[in-house]
């Protein structure tokens, strides 16, 4: 299993006399001046400095103007990722829980673990957060996010692998920056473009099971912690990993059932399963001890969620894995609601034909079993990122007579909050280790000795430059494609609170809750930001978050009859997968439920700034409603004492 990754894992030293190709101490002294200082930078130091300058030039808008108000969209998901990134910070600060907040959704609040809250990264960024404000944390996040995941790639690659730099650099920059990245990139989908820890993971899991160098303790213990931090990342990432790592191991294990010996006494499962099966408990184990409690929360604690999140989940098509499509004209309607207003680019689904061409070629031409279990392994995530339901051929989709495994797992607790087109970052993962492997394969090594014949020279030139010729096409057909999937940088914009936020909002009495229209449940939860940036001054009614409803299923917020339901409606047309009515006028029956509604929620204001589908209808419904007119307050309409006007 694998014997070749183990043997190759140490580069050979450089003959006495002569500097190390690996970039360490030979014989010989280093350069002195400039040339020496640089010869002593650590690779992966470099390597780092460009997937960082990567990802700057992703978001050169933000860094050439105003970091901390600077954003893709006051809207949709932008806002819930700052609100999120900002309540950690505001928890630490105030002693409340970081796993349960309750400054928006009032009163009950909603569970942050059943949520995409990404609450490692709020912690980490805290101090961020404290000194610059949310949105400058949100952007921090977003630089790094693929530099990192490219990185944590690249050091894997070399240390796990013992890949040459080249291929190890080339594959941690197709695995940051990738079609999938790029698209959740664009609409801030933290939770799924942070993948700094899936490739530690593996990496862990590969010593342990393959390679078995060191302490299966430490392996273990890493294994356990990396497990516990990606919980608190994007618990669905997790569980697509797992899932992977399962699928994994037993087609490794399969491989090595089918050898003569593998079963014998001293044979290579006899002789590697006591170091992982210790190692995979202790991580199990360790794992168990952090996440045990926000297990329950998650699964039992306050406002924890029942079932699936969404009714429909995002999945991928076949041709849309094969061909470089573009949105669609419905989706390019819908990105604005999603949260970004820049032009689109590739759908994230895309890997390409030429990374198909290179999980094949890698298969024929490299010598060890890992590249089999990547063509393998980029195959089961790309067929369960098909999801449950066919999508047509014209929209993308695979023939209807395909089978869909996803179908048997849909309907599981656990599997069905998750979103099948997330399995794409594991296919990712794997088509660049794939690349890496194929790119040290062809690569030509350091150069010979002296030829002794002009033939045998021309012989050997003519090899390196078919070797290169070979890593020049493998990285054109791989990086061009992925890393120019969407139009760069990506479109920003600044944000800017209104006069009332700025003024009346800043003094607001402690335990203010404020009902805003344009309603935050909606697409228009600009006023989640708003909060975010005053430091949670007043908590807000609704808000982006899933919540549980009074079954303890998911509750958008978009329900129509219900009191949000309807602020949602007046506020816009746009649900996922339907549309909001605009609310007929209240009737005696709509307002009395409708102020027993602000009864429960201790709504202190309702507060009217610009935007929405119908302010004028709006106003009128909430005149109506309030028994009284509102006052014009800094660009915006204000009902204060609103317990006093409902008693």
């Amino acid at each position: 299993m694998e014997r070749a990754a183990i043997q190759g894992t140490q580069e050979p030293a450089a003959p006495a006399g002569q500097a190390d190709p690996a970039g360490q101490a030979g014989g010989t002294a280093p350069e002195p001046g400039h040339a020496g200082l640089v010869n002593r930078i650590p690779v992966w130091l470099l390597a780092a400095a460009a997937y960082l300058a990567l990802g700057v030039a992703l978001w050169w808008h933000v860094w050439t103007g105003n970091p901390a108000a600077t954003m893709v969209c006051a809207c949709g998901d932008p806002s819930s990722f700052v609100w999120f990134l900002d309540w950690p910070a505001y928890a630490i600060s105030h002693g409340h829980s970081l796993f349960l907040a309750t400054t928006a959704h009032v009163p009950a609040g909603m569970n942050l673990l059943d949520n995409t809250s990404v609450l490692a990264l709020g912690v980490a960024l805290a101090p961020v957060t404290w000194l610059w404000g949310p949105i400058a944390s949100l952007n921090v996040a977003l630089t790094l996010a693929p530099a990192l995941s490219a990185l944590a790639a690249y050091v894997c690659l070399r240390r796990a692998l013992g890949l040459s730099r080249f291929a190890a650099f080339l594959g941690g920059l197709l695995f940051g920056f990738s079609p999938f990245v790029m698209r959740n990139e664009a609409v801030n989908h933290l939770q799924v473009t942070f993948q700094a820890l899936l490739p530690l993971i593996f990496w862990c899991g590969y010593e342990l099971a393959v390679a078995q160098r060191g302490k299966w303790w430490r392996w273990g213990l890493a294994l356990g912690v990396l497990t516990a931090l990606q919980f608190f990342i994007g618990s669905e990432t997790l569980t697509i990993t797992a899932m992977t790592a399962g699928m994994a191991l037993l087609a490794a294990i399969a491989a090595a059932v089918f050898r003569q010996d593998a079963l014998s006494p001293g044979g290579v499962l006899a002789r590697r399963l006591p170091f992982a099966v210790r190692g995979f408990a202790l991580a199990g184990a360790v794992a168990a001890v952090l996440l045990g409690y926000p297990l329950w929360f998650a699964l039992a604690g306050p406002q924890h969620i029942k079932g699936a999140d969404w009714a429909f989940s995002a999945t991928n098509g076949l041709l849309r894995v094969l061909l470089p499509l573009s949105q669609s004209a419905f989706q390019q309607l819908h990105l604005p609601q999603i949260g970004y207003l820049g032009p689109a680019g590739t759908l994230g689904a895309y890997l390409g034909i030429p990374a198909i061409a290179v999980l094949v070629v890698a298969v024929i031409a490299v010598r060890r079993p890992l590249a089999k279990l990547c063509a393998v392994m980029t195959l089961a995530a790309v067929w369960l990122s098909l999801g449950a339901t066919h999508l047509p051929v014209p929209s993308g989709g695979e023939p209807r007579w395909l089978v869909l495994p996803w179908r048997a797992l849909d309907h599981l607790p656990v599997l069905d909050k998750i979103t099948p087109a997330n399995f794409s970052a594991v296919a990712v993962w794997f088509v660049a280790v794939a690349a890496a492997l194929l790119v040290d394969r062809v690569r030509p090594g350091p150069g010979g000795q002296p030829a002794p014949s002009g033939t045998w020279l021309r012989g050997a030139l003519t090899r390196r430059a078919a070797g290169w010729a070979g890593v020049g096409a493998i990285s054109a057909g791989l990086v061009l494609p992925w890393l120019f999937a969407w139009p760069l940088p990506f479109t920003t914009t600044a944000v800017a609170a209104p006069s009332w936020v700025t003024h009346q909002g800043a003094s607001l009495p402690s335990g203010a809750v404020v009902l805003f229209y344009p309603f935050p449940s909606s697409y228009l939860d600009q006023a989640l930001v708003w909060q975010a940036r005053s430091g949670m001054r007043f908590s807000v009614v609704g808000g982006r978050g899933l919540v549980a409803g009074p079954d303890g299923t998911v509750d958008h917020g978009l329900t129509p009859g219900t009191p949000e339901g309807t602020m949602s409606g007046l506020t816009t047309s746009y649900s996922p997968h339907s549309y909001l009515a605009l609310p007929p006028r209240p009737t005696p029956a709509t307002a009395s439920a409708f102020r027993s509604a602000l009864r429960r929620w201790k709504v202190t204001a309702v507060v009217m700034t610009g935007g929405g589908r119908a302010p004028a209808y709006a106003r009128q419904w909430l005149t109506t409603v309030l028994g009284t007119a509102p006052t014009p307050q800094n660009g915006a309409w204000v009902w204060d004492d609103v317990q006093k006007l409902i008693s």
